[in-house]
Order: structure tokens, then C-alpha cells, then sequence
């Protein structure tokens, strides 16, 4: 087998360009990280101390939104104490335990099931809704404060920043600066 002449002569500059835009994208990459821990950092303290969720994010002149960065936030939730629950479920529910050589474990499915119904009630116990009784396997968990962002890009934003770079509206030389300063 032989190589296209045209491929072989081809090379170095498709090599080259593939190095070229490695080491640019290598840089944007790190102006990136910098610019988004100064967004998180500063969306995070407002989020703290105003109650600010989210930005919406707009090109230089432009009047709709291209993204939009939002306080990702937990919900509450429960921690199980798997003993009492299996305890629970031995007697109340006696069907759903299932014996695993020298373990009984509560089924899998029915941990789902029973879980998911749970509530907690304004004072903080966790009651079983189908039963009214107060659970003592559960206990409320209150939601984390949150510690991070998530962007989301509107229809077209992504193009919109491709056209305004393509245009010369937006500046790449620019934009790295800004994550040097």
C-alpha cells in the first residue's frame, strides 16, 4: 500500500495547525477557569448575601442574553439509618425483607418505594404519609449551601459569540487580558 502523495505533502501543515490550536486552546482554557472561578466566586457571595440565583450573560451591544449562569442548589434530603430501617420494615412491612446469606437486607425495590414517600414535616420529623406514623430511620437532612454554577447557553447563544468573533465584535486577544488582570 502506498500513501497519496497529496496526504503525505499535506502533513506538516495539518500537523502544525493541530499543534497551534492545542496550545491555543490549552490557554483559552486556563483564561476560562479564571474568568468562571471570578464569576462563581462573586455569583456565590451575592447568591450568600443578597440572595442573587443568576446572571443572564450578554454580548457587548447585544440586548438578548446568550447564557445565562445559575447557583446550582441542593435539595434536602435524608440520611437513612439502614439498621432501623431494616428494624422498620421487619415490622412493619415483613414482606420486604429479603434474606441474603447471613444478611437480611430490606429489597431493593421496596427501599425505592418507601423512600421516595417519605416527608418531612415543619418540625422535622419524617413521617410516612401512607402509614401517619413518625419514622425513626430517617432524619431530615436541611439542604448544603450551595458552591458552584452551571451555564446554560440560550438558542443560538453559541452562535451568536462564533459571528462575533467571525465579525471582529469580539476579541480573543481581548477577552485572554481580561484573565490576566
Amino acid at each position: 500500500m502506498t500513501a497519496d502523495p497529496a496526504t503525505v505533502t499535506a502533513l506538516p501543515d495539518a500537523a502544525m495547525r493541530a499543534a497551534v490550536l492545542k496550545a491555543l486552546l490549552d490557554e483559552v482554557k486556563k483564561a476560562y477557569d479564571a474568568a468562571r472561578a471570578q464569576v462563581d466566586t462573586t455569583l456565590l457571595h451575592l447568591h450568600s448575601t443578597v440572595g442573587v440565583r443568576s446572571i443572564e450573560v450578554r454580548l457587548p451591544g447585544a440586548s438578548a442574553p446568550i447564557a445565562q449562569i445559575t447557583i446550582t442548589e441542593t435539595s434536602a434530603g435524608l440520611r437513612i439509618d439502614e439498621q432501623a430501617l431494616l428494624d422498620y420494615c421487619a415490622r412493619e412491612h415483613p414482606g420486604e425483607i429479603e434474606e441474603i446469606p447471613a444478611k437480611k437486607v430490606v429489597r431493593a425495590a421496596w427501599r425505592k418505594t418507601l423512600l421516595a414517600r417519605l416527608r418531612v414535616e415543619p418540625d422535622g420529623t419524617v413521617v410516612d404519609p401512607v402509614t401517619g406514623r413518625v419514622v425513626d430511620f430517617a432524619e431530615a437532612r436541611p439542604p448544603a449551601s450551595p458552591t458552584s454554577t452551571t451555564m446554560t447557553f440560550k438558542d443560538r447563544g453559541r452562535d451568536e459569540v462564533a459571528a462575533g468573533h467571525r465579525e471582529g465584535r469580539l476579541s480573543l486577544p481581548e477577552l485572554m487580558q481580561g484573565a490576566a488582570q
